[in-house]
């Protein structure tokens, strides 16, 4: 019989880790670069996040975590690592939430930019079309 160690913390280091690699994917996909050159350390201004692209990455966090988010946590926690930080420390995001769902595999490819920026592609996301 093996006794269960009642000091034992969840492996919150790895939560960090999950929430690290799905920002890195997100950001890689939707500014069309490389995932491999997005450091956690650097500002997320660096790579050229808008207002539009941070809103959306954060909207789509909300469903992977199936957690109420700040809109500006990009904006508040500049750089990868301190909003994984963040999200695990302050807000308590446990680390099932991010194993419930796997986090997608870091793509080495650098994504197509998207089409349209600005009002006419916020139009588009809007509008469906």
């Amino acid at each position: 019989m093996q006794l269960k160690d009642s000091n034992s913390k969840p492996n919150t280091a790895n939560a960090v880790d999950t929430i690290q690699g799905w920002i890195i994917n997100q950001i890689a996909k939707q500014l069309g670069i490389n995932a491999q050159t997005i450091k956690v350390t650097e500002p997320l201004t660096r790579y050229g996040l808008d207002s539009i692209d941070s809103v959306t990455i954060v909207g789509e966090l909300e469903d992977w975590l199936s957690a109420e988010l700040p809109p500006t946590l990009l904006w508040d926690y500049p750089t990868i690592e301190k909003a994984a930080n963040y999200l695990v420390n302050e807000l308590g995001i446990s680390p099932a939430q991010t194993s419930a769902t796997e986090a997608p595999a870091v793509n080495n490819k650098p994504q197509e930019a998207p089409k349209e920026k600005a009002w006419g592609g916020l139009w588009n996301k809007i509008s469906g079309s």
